[in-house]
């Protein structure tokens, strides 16, 4: 049973991982990113508006570097912005035009106490 799972999972997540890059360039792949890492945010209810900048490498698979924050608000939200980032990983891949193997990226996210969504 256990070599059943793991040739299943192998078959369904191996073409997720060679699919081609619906991006065009990274114009758009910059646009998407923000939003995708927002939708795994499980931001830290703080008692105030805060703003957290996160920074991390997309190689061309869409897989990621150890992300770190650069510029933090509220400390005890930043946490929540690296599991964030994590979970959503791998992310779609890079465009196929894109030359290099990776890129560095920053993505900013803003938690508004008195808004019922967060921002990015």
């Amino acid at each position: 049973m256990k070599k059943f799972f793991v040739i299943l999972f192998a078959l369904l997540i191996l073409p997720v991982l060679a699919a081609e890059s619906p991006f065009e360039n990274l114009s758009q792949y910059f646009e998407y990113l923000p939003n995708a890492v927002h939708k795994n945010w499980v931001p830290y209810k703080a008692g105030r508006d805060y703003e957290v900048t996160v920074q991390f490498r997309v190689k061309k698979n869409g897989e990621i570097t150890e992300p770190s924050i650069v510029n933090s608000t509220e400390e005890r939200a930043n946490k929540s912005v690296i599991d964030a980032v994590k979970s959503g990983a791998p992310y779609l891949p890079l465009p196929s035009k894109f030359p290099g193997e990776s890129v560095n990226t920053q993505v900013q996210l803003k938690y508004l106490h008195n808004s019922e969504t967060p921002q990015v």
